[in-house]
Formats: C-alpha cells, sequence, structure tokens
C-alpha cells in the first residue's frame, strides 16, 4: 500500500480539531481523512516541540563584587522577581531553586 504524505496545514488543521476544538483523535483523523495512528504521531511530535520550546534556558550570570546590588529576575512565565538588598550567596540560592529539578 502505498504511503500517503499530508501537507503542514493539513496536519495543523487536524491538531486544531483535537487541541482547540476537542474532537477525538479518531474524529479529526475521519475528517482530515488521515489514519488514527498517524493523528497520535502528530500529536505526540507538536506535544514534544512544545516541552522542547518551554524548557528553561541558562544564562551565565556573574555576581560582581558589590554585597548588595539591586537585581531583577524575570521568570519565563513573566514574574519579575525583585531584589533591593541581597547577598550573592542568597541570589545564587534562590537561583537554584528557580531552576526545576
Amino acid at each position: 500500500m502505498p504511503r500517503t504524505y499530508f501537507s503542514p496545514e493539513i496536519k495543523q488543521q487536524a491538531l486544531a480539531l483535537v487541541l482547540d476544538d476537542h474532537l477525538t483523535v479518531a474524529g479529526a483523523a475521519q475528517q482530515v481523512g488521515c489514519s488514527v495512528n498517524a493523528l497520535h504521531h502528530w500529536l505526540k511530535k507538536h506535544r514534544q516541540q512544545q516541552a522542547a520550546a518551554e524548557s528553561p534556558t541558562f544564562v551565565p550570570v556573574n555576581i560582581i563584587d558589590a554585597p548588595h546590588s539591586p537585581v531583577e529576575i524575570v521568570v519565563p512565565n513573566g514574574i519579575t522577581i525583585r531584589l533591593t538588598d541581597a547577598s550573592p550567596r542568597y541570589i545564587a540560592e534562590l537561583l537554584h531553586a528557580l531552576v526545576p529539578c
């Protein structure tokens, strides 16, 4: 049986039917004309790409000699942490605590 190729637009449409419109995988697959297994594969790949895009980025931090310099940390979810009077050791411990294990 020949292999069927689907355009990126068809794949996006199928993903949107499942993720946005909350159709079942079987229903979405039937609507776009692909197999259930193919759609499961596309969903898995999509979720892996999403997870990779949301993974933390490590930025080198140089702690200067000034023991109590103001520091502002912006985490990926948009929360801003402002430390006006913190020691370098405290800042290092806080950064370590913010990194998911």
